[in-house]
């Protein structure tokens, strides 16, 4: 959410051209309908750098740089948008007012809440190292072998059995009723009942080291949950934290690696034994956006998940997000114990030093497992490996990587490498063995020789959506996330749904701010600046929707098409086989009729 209002951007609008405030950096000269100059951003001699004043917007035809006077002043003055806006305002000599009083509230709150969290991990760590009622979760933390530097690093705290200390405790600290409600620290169906009794306290922390939520583990034994977390409140977001990462941000910015594991034993077992660059997703499924997180300070990602069916499903997940980010995989495998809490708590500390030496390529892990799980032998096993093994290789973003996974992967199967490599193509629409541009996490690529960039189809409906964003409230209802493929598309559709949730179309400067990744905001703040997106808008969105609806159904064909092969192959029985060729029938027919041109 931004800020400052839409009034207050366009009031620094009305008041300084961009023009104007490009000019105090820059020499400008007019030619046409621009102002030129040459670029800050890039050494050249022949200005490329130019300002559409009519729009509102720079661009740069040799680096590919664009945006609103806003990211201009982000840029030169390496200010947060927010600060860019308070920057403008003092030069414009407008009074900042912040936003509605309800948004003046929720910052309030949140504010209140982050607090709340702070005092809570001081006090539940309080509680663990001098209370007499935390000598059991002591005895416990020692038995699972964690030392007492462990204990403070982490801040580990207790939450006493006491079901009626916590909220007189904050009552007199002066929090109120409604922030205590919404602190996620007590039961939904009794206000003043905590939601942690007898259980030890795990602070979880986003990137910056602020606390923003707690896990906590049953001590008594009794209770039907032995984790639990706190629920999602205004700061936190279990898909975009990750446990343990501020903690490791030095030792991973050092080391340009981290490992990913399951949980907060293991993470904290792990830095024990020396390994600092351990943390964990909260739950077992790492997301893309925990994955873009690690990608910030780290281009090598390890995983250490249990060796049980749920933590193999998790290793081929974390492997396929972080092959789509562009993270070199690696997976180590513990010899003689399922986790490394275990084995520190077994073994010590140099012994799981020493089993997390050894590790194999994300690749050959997913290969080798399947191959434990299906006969290779036989032809239906050799697709079922490809079919395992598949995922990953859409992930790859090198068309040489991928390639050599091809070559390895026929010799696995003793296939033919060229048959393979035509199959892998024919299962993947809109993709050569080249990198195509539907590929899942492709996105698109601004080129400035080409005066232009690449876009797949989910990309092109979302800028199209991005320049027509009344729009997007009656498409949300058509196009589901889930439907897109392109993780700029993606990403994009995010913002237009954060965007949408609070109730007024924003401004393109406001839009831009809301936009993480630089290239991909670059890509929209072109958009921005020509008629291309906005011309026919319902037209183009209808026809994308078309497209992306036939990729759902021929992928769903496709895999009707290869199991109606087994069927015949294997001589299943005619029932099934029955079924599969109906289930196609079916496909071919909607297929079809949304192929069938539409006469007016």
């Amino acid at each position: 959410m931004a800020k400052y209002s839409e009034t207050v951007i366009e009031q620094i609008k009305a008041r300084i051209s961009i023009v104007e405030m490009v000019s105090r950096y820059l020499t400008l000269s007019r030619k046409g309908d621009r102002y030129w100059g040459l670029c800050p951003f890039h050494d050249e001699k022949t200005p490329s750098f130019s300002v559409l004043p009519d729009k509102g917007f720079f661009h740069c035809f040799g680096c590919g740089k664009s945006g609103s006077m806003f990211d201009f002043v982000m840029e030169m003055e390496h200010l947060t948008f927010p600060e860019a806006i308070r920057n403008l305002a003092e030069q414009a000599g407008i009074l900042l007012e912040e936003e509605s009083e309800a948004e003046r509230k929720q910052r309030t709150e949140t504010d209140t809440l982050r607090d709340l969290y702070e005092k809570m991990a001081n006090a539940f760590h309080y509680i663990l190292m001098h209370s007499a009622s935390a000598a059991n979760a002591q005895e416990y933390l020692k038995g699972r072998a964690l030392s007492e530097p462990s204990w403070e690093k982490f801040q580990l705290g207790y939450a006493p059995d006491d079901p009626s200390w916590l909220y007189g405790f904050l009552q007199s600290k002066q929090y109120s009723p409604q922030i205590l409600a919404k602190s996620g620290l007590f039961a939904r169906n009794n206000p003043e009942y905590p939601l942690f009794r007898n259980r030890l306290m795990f602070p979880i922390r986003d990137w910056q080291g602020r606390v923003v939520a707690f896990g906590g583990r049953d001590l008594s034994g009794t209770s039907q949950a032995k984790y639990i977390n706190t629920p999602e409140t205004m700061l936190y977001r279990k898909r975009e934290v990750v446990y343990g990462l501020y903690e490791s941000l030095k030792e991973m910015k050092d080391q340009n690696s981290c490992i990913l594991c399951e949980g907060y034993f293991d993470v904290i077992s792990l830095h024990q034994a020396g390994l600092g660059t351990a943390m964990a997703p909260l739950g077992t499924a790492f997301t893309a956006e925990q994955g873009k997180l690690v990608r910030r300070y780290a281009e090598k990602a390890f995983t250490l998940f249990d060796s049980d069916k749920a933590g193999q499903a998790a290793t081929k997940k974390a492997l396929i997000v972080c092959e789509s980010l562009g993270l070199e995989t690696r997976v180590i495998k513990l010899e003689g114990a399922k986790d490394p809490a275990e084995l520190l708590q077994e073994s010590g500390p140099q012994a799981l030093a020493k089993a997390c030496q050894n590790s194999k390529s994300g690749f050959d892990h997913l290969v080798h497992s399947a191959i434990v799980m299906y006969d290779g032998k036989k032809a239906t096993g050799k697709l079922q490996i490809f079919d395992e093994v598949k995922p990953f290789l859409d992930a790859v973003g090198s068309e040489i990587v991928r390639r050599s996974y091809l070559q390895d992967l026929a010799g696995y199967l003793q296939l033919d490498e060229a048959t393979l490599m035509r199959d892998y193509v024919q299962r993947s629409p809109g993709k050569s063995v080249r990198r195509g541009e539907e590929q899942q996490g492709s996105g698109s690529r601004y080129n400035s020789s080409e005066r232009g960039w690449k876009r797949s189809t989910d990309l092109y409906a979302m800028l199209t959506l991005m320049n027509n964003r009344s729009l997007f409230p009656s498409i949300r209802n058509r196009l589901r996330i889930d439907d897109l493929v392109d993780e700029q598309a993606i990403e994009l559709y995010t913002v237009l749904e954060d965007s949408c949730r609070e109730g007024n179309v924003a401004s393109d400067e406001v839009i831009l701010g809301m936009i993480a990744d630089d290239r991909l905001r670059t890509m929209v703040a072109m958009s921005f600046q020509t008629e291309e997106f906005t011309t026919q808008a319902p037209q183009i969105l209808e026809e994308s929707i078309v497209r992306i609806t036939l990729r759902q159904l021929e992928k769903t064909r496709r895999n009707v098409e290869n199991l109606i092969r087994l069927a015949e192959k294997d001589g299943s029985v005619s029932v099934e086989l029955s079924h599969l060729l109906m289930e196609k029938k079916s496909l071919d027919e909607k297929i079809a009729g949304m192929r069938k041109p539409k006469h007016v």
